[in-house]
């Protein structure tokens, strides 16, 4: 599945570098929110520093 993901830009390195241990794939956009990640279950992306997602539809 793919999630889209807010994050906190103060820790933006961090965070990504997390996500890029549990998730798939990373994608960092720009646009309505920061990242598009492909997990397994929303389990995998809730990481410290992510403030919000939701289920990116369209992939």
């Amino acid at each position: 599945m793919y999630f889209e993901l807010w994050i906190d830009n103060s820790r933006r390195e961090e965070v990504i570098k997390k996500l890029k241990t549990v998730c798939k794939e990373v994608w960092e956009v720009s646009g309505n929110y920061d990242l598009i990640v492909c997990a397994e279950s929303e389990d995998q992306i809730k990481v410290d520093g992510v403030l919000n997602w939701r289920r990116h539809y369209t992939c």
